[in-house]
């Protein structure tokens, strides 16, 4: 298996490159080289509140979706490019349209959700001109190894930071009353798969578990798994402008076309995801 990144750094058992995703001449040479049978087309700047740079922004989600799709079109259109699309293209969304489905319209309420409905149309276009593409639309999802600016790698690396303190005092939040449907990262990589074995070109799919859960139920959750006494605080700046209060998908289009049933529960991914941060936070200090 091959792992394109822009350090090219990649995990075991992979061979890994460094690339930028909207280099064509270079995705077209390396395609050439390994002719792969599907192509899991990951990468993308996910930004989903702030936006310093709208143009790298549609430089990479857009024009990189659009190398990938004329790389595999120079070389061969039968391999199959399965996206890693989002949920935020659904945008706006009202609680009596829960859960969503595929059909639902799409109202993105930020440019990174556009960026996505943009690429897209691109690999629908790339479908209807005779090439492969299925799209996932990845609705939220953590689990072990998961990093950066997001509400449950935070929330984790402030209870490990916190255990190695000592064991007490207070997590910092945004808002906990909004629910949202998450997948184990575990998850959603077998759903990938199931789809590249036997999704329906051109078709869009939702990888989701179909239920919803509070973000203050998941933070009660990881408080659990590392055990320890933290007070809950709400920190103003970490309070978005745009949330929406009810966020859920249906999955019954992925499930129907490819048998694909999640497989870790809830709790399950929780107590990886302190392990993980337990470790990191340990070995940095």
């Amino acid at each position: 298996m091959h792992a394109l990144t822009r350090s090219g750094a990649t995990p075991p058992g992979t061979e890994g490159h460094a690339f930028d995703v909207a280099d064509r001449e270079a995705l077209t040479a390396l395609i050439e080289q390994v002719r792969p049978s599907s192509v899991f087309h990951l990468a993308a700047i996910v930004d989903t509140v702030t936006t310093p740079s709208i143009e790298e922004l549609e430089r990479v989600n857009v024009g990189g979706t659009q190398a990938v799709a004329d790389a595999v079109s120079a070389i061969d259109p039968a391999i199959r490019i399965v996206f890693a699309s989002s949920a935020f293209v659904y945008g706006r969304t009202t609680p009596d349209e829960q859960p969503i489905g595929e059909a639902q319209p799409l109202r993105p309420l930020t440019p990174y959700g556009e960026t996505k409905v943009a690429a897209e149309n691109v690999l629908l276009a790339h479908a209807a001109s005779g090439g492969d593409a299925v799209i996932a639309r990845a609705f939220q999802h953590t689990g072990p190894g998961h990093v950066g600016a997001y509400a449950l790698s935070d929330w984790a690396e402030q209870l490990a930071r916190i255990e190695l303190a000592g064991g007490s005092g207070e997590i910092a939040t945004g808002t906990l009353d909004v629910e949202r449907d998450y997948l184990d990262v575990r998850d959603v990589v077998s759903a990938y798969r199931a789809l590249a074995r036997a999704g329906e070109s051109g078709s869009i799919y939702n990888v989701c578990s179909g239920s919803g859960v509070t973000m203050r139920l998941l933070l009660e959750g990881l408080i659990d798994a590392f055990g320890i006494d933290v007070a809950i605080v709400t920190d103003e700046a970490r309070l978005r402008a745009v949330d929406q209060p009810v966020v859920v998908g249906d999955r019954t289009a992925l499930s129907d076309a490819t048998g694909w049933q999640p497989h870790y529960s809830l709790e399950q991914t929780l107590t990886d995801l302190a392990e993980f941060w337990r470790r990191r936070v340990r070995e940095a200090n």
